[in-house]
């Protein structure tokens, strides 16, 4: 996450693993040492595929200055990251890292999902029934505070903490090292020992005197203390710790970064890194692993249970292009966010997980998103989508807020995701349209809000002094690809409750988006079973409208326990039994109103979606007004540079005119053809194909695409 200035903002890792993961801090940095190695398997030979793919992926956990964190500009920085990087230069591989949360950056490397761990991990005993580590780059210790006003005496031994009500982070060595000698020996309360999962929460209820001291790593506990701070340090390296870097059990990566690290630690490297983002200078050798008796057995860890993960797949709306461009949106505007993960770990993810807020680059990031209860059971491997429901800070500024996943357990695990935001200084002032009172240049509605399932939902818009307007639901993953007319209307059918939203683009950049939320009521037809028949797609093209001669598309997506999908018109089947993906064509030949039905039919349960078209036209014929029977991208989303071909066909048309966000790019009397439109902005370009008769008669059509600045669209869990 990113840093800020706030001492009290600072975080630090939440650490919850049931075989008591630890955390690391400030000490002196180890000298360069040998460590007796064993021979890995062949099955673990990760340094052969990661040399041969010239990458290491690290997982590490960006919440925890000043090891790893968010720079300003929202890019991963700190002691870990900084390290990582200098060794997979000397391994020469590019290095990859992806943010978890720390109660399960293990388990990402258990679930293979990375190929090493930087996280300030302490080397134990117990983690070290999971993963091998290399040698030490760190020794790290404990750092005791208090509240600068109280008069608590200086802590130089454990025993004088008994007495006091202490704040410890859930899960570290900390907690671990106090449970055992204080609280197992009957000298501490269990009740007077308070856990907690974050940096926040633990100062928090120090400043309000719920707790007297907080022991943590020693340097976030130096910033907590810096001048001027509310805080003081009373007491440190009462427990000393040897951070390490996890591979894979018997991995052939570990000794190839045991070399790395002995090299940079020999030309002073190491030493230079840690002086610069820790502060601290010095060295000793630190301690070395134990060395295996010869002949001995290994005595291996007791079978696991199953390990919680979670997989980043992609943004549904609001790709900020890895914070490169923020999504701009004013002060107080509602909008919803979505991202789509997978059950990446071995166990189902039952209604008592919850997808939650972890923190962010301010207080504010939170945008006053609630926890998101799972409705039902997600299994391993199996995907599912989130959507949060949000508001804009009131205070111009760039906002980064990090949601992960937590188990019945309330134990956080997983990669992390975030949604970033801009709030512009001010709001462009808004010119009046003729119909409606000064200061709205948007109008968007719809004819209701609360439906039964399936039932048809018309909205409508108008729009002025805009370059490009979208219309979609939120949840969809082409939401912001699908441009849509100045002044139009859209019927849905929805079979849960949604919401709609239409996006505006002004010419100065400023992106609006309205939002209308459709109430979807009960209905047995839509059980709560998570395999029961779901409609995933239905969709029209042309949708709403066409000339009677022309011929539709209609497709479609069934998903759950589907026993046999039909498709009518009108109430006549087109197509019983259909696939359940699938799609035809359809050419009407009387004009007039159409409703397209998809059944998608279970065991004891059919859902249904609609969707109603006008055919216009007279007699049976398809008469003299122009249609766009074809208008085409080559592709939806390019890099800046990048050309775009736009390629059509029309009937009945005298003239066609091609626009790029209102300027024209052709306008003659091509009927068919092709051109190639080349891009050196980024952001969102929506292309307007107009095709006119000779009468003046006019048939619109429009498609998108997204222009970016680099290869990688919205994955909020890997950085470069």
């Amino acid at each position: 996450m990113k840093p800020t200035q706030n001492l009290i903002g600072l975080p630090f890792i939440a650490v919850a693993l049931t075989f008591s993961l630890a955390l690391s801090a400030c000490g002196p940095q180890p000298a360069p040492t040998a460590r007796p190695t064993m021979t890995p398997s062949p099955a673990n030979d990760d340094l052969a595929r990661i040399r041969t793919a010239g990458k290491l992926t690290v997982g590490t956990s960006g919440d925890y200055v000043p090891f790893a964190f968010y720079t300003p500009k929202f890019q991963l920085d700190g002691l870990d990251v900084a390290l990582m990087r200098e060794l997979g230069r000397r391994l020469g591989v590019q290095v990859v890292f992806q943010d978890f949360a720390f109660d399960g950056v293990l388990d990402a490397l258990r679930l293979n999902q990375v190929d090493a761990v930087a996280a300030a991990l302490t080397v134990t005993d117990a983690r070290q029934q999971i993963a091998d580590f290399t040698n030490s780059y760190y020794i790290g210790a404990d750092g005791i505070i208090a509240r600068a006003d109280v008069a608590v005496p200086p802590i130089r031994i454990a025993q004088d903490l008994v007495g006091r009500k202490i704040g410890v982070q859930r899960g570290s060595v900390y907690e671990t090292w106090l449970r055992q000698t204080l609280v197992n020996t009957n000298k501490l309360p269990a009740g007077n020992l308070v856990t907690y999962s974050n940096a926040d929460d633990a100062i928090r209820d120090l400043r309000d005197r719920r707790t007297e001291v907080v022991v943590l790593d020693l340097v976030p506990a130096q910033r907590f203390t810096a001048p001027g701070s509310e805080f003081r340090l009373i007491g440190q390296q009462l427990n000393t710790q040897r951070m390490a870097i996890a591979v894979r059990r018997n991995s052939t990566l570990r000794p190839a970064l045991d070399q790395a690290l002995a090299a940079a630690q020999t030309d002073g490297t190491v030493s230079r890194l840690i002086t610069q983002y820790l502060n601290v200078a010095g060295s000793v050798a630190p301690p070395t692993l134990p060395t295996p008796t010869p002949g001995a057995a290994i005595i291996a860890p007791p079978p696991a249970a199953c390990i919680d993960g979670m997989a980043f797949i992609t943004d549904l709306n609001y790709d900020d292009q890895n914070m490169a461009s923020p999504l701009l949106i004013n002060a107080g505007q509602s909008f919803v966010k979505g991202w789509r993960v997978r059950n990446s770990g071995t166990c189902p993810w039952t209604t008592a997980y919850r997808f939650d807020f972890a923190d962010g680059n301010s207080t504010a990031a939170l945008m006053n998103g609630q926890p998101q209860a799972l409705g039902r059971t997600v299994n391993p491997d199996e995907v599912v989508d989130f959507q949060v429901a949000l508001l804009a800070p009131a205070t111009a500024g760039t906002y980064q807020g990090f949601w992960q996943m937590r188990n019945a357990s309330n134990r956080t695990f997983g990669s992390r995701v975030w949604v970033g935001i801009h709030v512009p200084n001010t709001a462009p002032p808004a010119p009046a349209l003729p119909t409606q009172q000064a200061g709205a240049d948007v109008l968007y509605s719809a004819d209701r809000t609360q439906i039964n399932p399936g039932e048809r939902v018309v909205f409508s818009w108008q729009v002025r002094n805009a370059q490009s307007v979208s219309f979609y639901a939120e949840g969809d993953v082409n939401a912001q690809r699908s441009a849509a007319q100045f002044n139009g209307t859209a019927q849905v059918f929805p079979q849960v409750s949604m919401t709609y939203s239409l996006r505006v683009v002004r010419f100065t950049g400023i992106t609006e988006i309205r939002q209308i939320a459709v109430q979807v009521a009960q209905s047995p037809s839509v059980p709560n079973a998570p395999n029961a028949p779901v409609v995933q797609r239905f969709t029209l093209s042309p949708d709403g409208q066409m000339n009677l001669g022309q011929c539709v598309t209609i497709a479609w997506e069934a998903r759950g326990l589907v026993n046999r999908v039909r498709v009518l018109r009108n109430n006549t089947p087109l197509v019983d039994p259909a696939p359940i993906i699938g799609s035809i064509q359809d050419c009407p030949q009387v004009a007039g109103q159409n409703t397209y039905t998809l059944e998608a039919v279970g065991s004891s349960v059919t859902t249904r979606a609609q969707h109603v078209l006008n055919v216009v036209g007279t007699g049976g014929a398809a008469g003299t007004a122009p249609s766009v029977q074809n208008f085409s991208l080559s592709a939806d989303d390019i890099l800046i540079g990048g050309c775009v071909t736009l390629t059509w066909s029309t009937a009945n048309a005298a003239r066609v005119r091609i626009t790029r966000n209102g300027t024209t790019l052709l306008d003659a009397g091509q009927q068919n053809g092709s051109i190639v439109d080349c891009l050196q902005q980024s952001g969102f370009v929506g292309y307007r194909l107009e095709a006119y008769s000779s009468s003046g008669a006019v048939s619109v059509r429009e498609r998108a695409v997204t222009v970016s600045r680099t290869t990688t669209f919205g994955n909020p869990t890997t950085q470069p």
